[in-house]
């Protein structure tokens, strides 16, 4: 998408009135200078909450929330910074100013988006209409699904014929070719085929509400696959949308927390249940895009999974994701259910009140940590304790939040009976040896035409002549740190052409690897994409922060950009290359051909 230009940002509250704003969602009353109500923030009865139309500011004196509009929005209507001023501007009929410099929008999303609308109505029309309808009714009903919250949800059917979603749209040949790139539609051996049949239907939206995929749940519990979710496509990542979130900000007076479950019909029990702050994983380990988008959501996320031996090898998969990305502000809880259970389940044999009563005592990050690895060892004998130092060490290395690793390694300490610096000491004892491996790196802001300049008057034939790289190492550095945050998120620009073209790059090591294992597999994750390093414990935790892409863009900007900077590097140093060799030249003329040489390498192909 293209960045909102600095300047419409900056002007916005000289455009707007945030009184207007805020009493639209809360009544206010004049008070003196100030507008006052009950703080929407903390609650409670008393008009702590006030407003002040001059300074176009809000604060209250209970619970200190202040800010200007775009924070209250984003606070409110729990949106992110960018739909918080597209939310502002639209409601006040300012024309959002964008980047001149920015790329347009690929015209393509748009269109899927718009088309996976239509099929969501397609399959909404099927759960009534359909003549094979009273399956999916019955079962929705056993699962105690109401009218109103399938509503909420889009719910829909897939009926049980192969072709019944194709001949709705077969009239446009548009359309079905989008079906088809979508993943909706897939082409077999006897012709075109639906991708879904038979199956009740989740629309995904992704954090606006538009509809950018579709999970299916088939109605034999011993289905070879239970669920289906459609194929990844330029409008929709697995590893970077979370079932039910855009319901959980729309339903939820504040966010202040959001519980994580597994399936699509737990968030929709949750919600029958009226507990709204709620998200799926679609079929997919927590990443950490999902945790960086929680984390702009909420202050406290909670995982919830089964009491079984696979509920907690998944918890402890998305402990290990989490801790390199713990900062001050967010608190990390596991919620572990009784077995035999699952939310849905749950909460009906239970209560709304006592399963949130569940998420108040879950257990924070730091309790699941060490009893989990204390379970795995003979804790009561000092082989066990010794396992467990070396065991806690290796995860509490991965923190970079420097205050909780500390507050870490005290928690160990009290556990074990030593002082802080003695397991100071066994720490650094059990740090593994630093070995030459490649480096990554994260900045990316770059200049990918940041050439120096040569001054050829500087060449001689001196023997004591020491040649000067033609760029800066920071910059190939950075250059080299886009392009594989750009492979983690588009792995499909990984093909044969750049995997050649990248290994003649120097110090390219990293980046070869993705690609090459990108090639594998199109629609490989993030998380097995850099699940070979882990055991490059600097480089691992460098790829978790590239994981983040932001803006985020089309395939086709991705493929722009990446051939961009991969021409740039090819440029950079065949320059140095040939810079350097100036150190050889034996004769005036041989150092003539080389200057020409360079002069080509500046010049842009």
């Amino acid at each position: 998408m293209p960045y909102i230009a600095q300047s419409f940002i900056d002007d916005l509250p000289n455009q707007i009135d945030i009184v207007d704003l805020i009493n639209k969602r809360l009544p206010l009353k004049k008070s003196g200078s100030d507008y006052r109500a009950p703080c929407p923030f903390h609650g409670g009865k008393n008009s702590n909450f006030a407003v002040n139309a001059h300074k176009q500011f809000y604060h209250c004196f209970k619970c200190g929330e202040s800010g200007g509009a775009i924070s209250f929005i984003q606070k409110f209507d729990n949106l992110n910074f960018v739909e918080a001023i597209e939310t502002i501007a639209g409601e006040f009929g300012l024309p959002i100013e964008y980047d001149s410099k920015s790329k347009p929008v690929d015209p393509r999303l748009e269109r899927y988006r718009t088309l996976s609308k239509k099929v969501a109505d397609f399959y909404t029309n099927q759960l009534r209409n359909s003549p094979a309808k009273d399956k999916a009714v019955s079962y929705a009903k056993a699962r105690g699904i109401s009218g109103q919250i399938a509503k909420r949800f889009e719910l829909g059917f897939a009926s049980p014929g192969n072709k019944d979603l194709m001949l709705n749209f077969q009239n446009s040949e548009q359309d079905i070719a989008d079906l088809k790139t979508l993943g909706l539609l897939k082409e077999g051996q006897y012709g075109d085929y639906d991708f879904f049949r038979d199956r009740l239907m989740f629309p995904i939206h992704n954090s606006k509400g538009n509809v950018i995929a579709f999970g299916g749940r088939a109605f034999d519990n011993d289905a070879k696959a239970k669920y289906l979710n459609s194929s990844e496509s330029v409008i929709f990542s697995k590893s970077r949308e979370l079932y039910g979130l855009h319901h959980a900000r729309k339903y939820s007076r504040a966010m202040d927390y959001v519980l994580v479950v597994e399936g699509y019909m737990d968030v929709v029990a949750m919600h029958q249940a009226g507990i709204t702050k709620v998200v799926a994983t679609l079929g997919t380990a927590t990443s950490a895009e999902h945790l960086l988008i929680l984390m702009r959501t909420t202050n406290v996320v909670v995982f919830c999974f089964d009491g079984d031996e696979a509920g907690r090898s998944a918890a402890w998969k998305a402990l290990k994701i989490t801790l390199p990305l713990t900062k001050a502000g967010v608190t990390f809880k596991f919620l572990f259910l009784p077995d035999g259970e699952d939310p849905d389940s749950l909460v009906k044999k239970e209560s709304a009140k006592a399963f949130e009563d569940r998420i108040d005592v879950a257990q924070p990050l730091s309790q699941f940590l060490f009893g989990h690895i204390k379970s795995k060892v003979a804790f009561d004998t000092i082989e066990g304790k010794t396992q467990f130092l070396e065991q806690v060490s290796v995860l509490i290395k991965t923190v970079n939040y420097e205050v909780y690793q500390q507050q870490l390694v005290e928690g160990v300490a009290q556990i074990v009976g030593q002082s802080v610096d003695q397991v100071r000491v066994i720490f650094d004892q059990e740090a593994p040896q630093p070995q030459e491996q490649p480096a990554v790196y994260i900045d990316t802001q770059a200049n990918y035409e940041n050439h120096e300049e040569v001054d050829f008057h500087d060449f001689s034939d001196h023997s004591d002549f020491e040649p000067t790289p033609v760029i800066k190492l920071s910059n190939m550095k950075a250059l080299m740190s886009k392009m594989i945050t750009l492979v983690l998120n588009y792995p499909i620009l990984a093909d044969a052409t750049a995997e050649v073209r990248v290994r003649t790059i120097d110090n390219s090591e990293v980046l070869l690897e993705l690609i090459r294992s990108a090639q594998i597999d199109e629609n490989i994750s993030q998380t097995e994409l850099i699940k070979p390093f882990q055991n490059k414990q600097g480089i691992f935790r460098r790829l978790n922060e590239l994981c983040a892409l932001e803006p985020f863009l089309s395939e086709t900007q991705a493929r722009e950009e990446f051939l961009s900077i991969l021409n740039s590097i090819e440029r950079q140093q065949k320059g140095r290359q040939i810079k350097a060799s100036i150190h050889h030249a034996h004769t005036l003329e041989e150092q003539q051909e080389i200057m020409q040489g360079i002069l080509k390498s500046k010049r842009k192909p």
